[in-house]
């Protein structure tokens, strides 16, 4: 078995746990059969609840135009609209 050790300093639980939880998403993604060992000052209930925040962002949703990905998506859309009418 390989192992990789990341070590943090001065993060707060927030900052933990999204660190934690983007580790365990790049490992989900790879396809790997894996563990992510969170430390003993980790508290799962509060790593569980930083997770669960992620599902409130939103591509349609979010502050004035919606979050950068949806105002991005949406204007590549746009364009992509604009050069088919345009018969480009």
């Amino acid at each position: 078995m390989r192992e990789i050790t990341v070590r943090l300093d001065g993060v707060d639980p927030d900052k933990y746990a999204d660190i934690a939880n983007a580790i365990w998403m790049q490992m989900k993604a790879t396809g790997c059969d894996f563990t992510v060992t969170p430390d003993e000052e980790s508290v799962p209930d509060q790593l569980d609840k930083r997770w669960d925040e992620y599902s409130q962002v939103s591509w349609e949703e979010g502050g004035r135009r919606g979050t950068p990905q949806a105002a991005a998506a949406s204007a590549d859309r746009a364009d992509i609209r604009d050069r088919a009418d345009s018969d480009e």
